[in-house]
């Protein structure tokens, strides 16, 4: 809404609200000027959707059909479609990556090397987004200790991730999630392990550096995104020229 009242700041539209069609239109193309994504402009039409009912208009979903707008909204997703075409892929992770990244770690003389493997490990089992373990910042911690806790003490099967907040979660209910032992190289459980080992088992952020900082995300990514370099080439060969 921030963006939508700055918009109408810019072109002197002093009362937006009930929204025409023309205001939508031009919103619209506004934000496909900004390179947003047709998805994340739809997000943003639903804010100013939401805003009008809050105020007491009508839906404007109720009213007739807007054709302008949805032939404004067809052409941005060719035009995006196009554009995304000339982009490269990014590649998933998938294990042979995941032992390549544990491969890279072991061998790194990094002090906050198992740190990194276990929030791979843990993120890649649980089908996390990395921002439900991960902090964006150093102000605060997503999981502290005892958000993360082991079924047995001296030699445990499974790991339960419990999450005060989720990307879905929109009414801070939580979650607890339960991940076990693989038995493989890329165990998450046999990571996660090895870390608490370093880490020890005082109160504070779970995934912290040695110097006791929560670990960041942008950190993190960057770590990742450095990669294995002695399997660089064995990672070329096997996905192409995407990687």
């Amino acid at each position: 809404m921030r963006r939508f009242y700055a918009f109408c700041d810019t072109y002197s539209i002093p009362s937006p609200f009930p929204v025409s069609e023309c205001t939508l239109c031009y919103f619209t193309t506004f934000l496909a000027n900004d390179m947003l994504s047709a998805q994340t402009i739809k997000t943003y039409l639903s804010a100013v959707r939401n805003t009008q009912i809050s105020l007491g208009f009508p839906d404007p979903r109720a009213q007739a059909a807007m054709p302008r707008l949805e032939r404004i909204q067809a052409g941005i997703r060719r035009v995006l479609a196009t554009r995304s075409k000339k982009k490269r892929s990014r590649l998933p992770i998938t294990p042979t990556v995941l032992e390549g990244l544990k491969n890279y770690w072991a061998e790194s003389t990094d002090d906050d090397r198992q740190l990194y493997w276990a929030a791979a490990a843990l993120c890649y089992f649980g089908f996390f987004r990395l921002g439900e373990l991960l902090t964006p910042s150093d102000s605060r911690a997503q999981l502290n200790w005892g958000d993360i806790t082991f079924n047995h003490t001296v030699q445990p099967t499974m790991i339960k991730v419990h999450l005060s907040f989720a990307k879905c979660d929109q009414f801070g209910r939580g979650a607890d999630i339960y991940i076990g032992l693989s038995g493989n190289v890329i165990c998450p459980v046999a990571a996660t392990l090895a870390f608490t080992a370093v880490r020890g088992t005082s109160a504070g952020p779970f995934f912290r550096t040695k110097g006791g900082r929560p670990l960041q995300k942008s950190h993190f990514i960057a770590e990742v995104r450095r990669g294995p370099s002695r399997t660089l080439a064995k990672f070329r060969r096997l996905c192409g020229s995407q990687f």
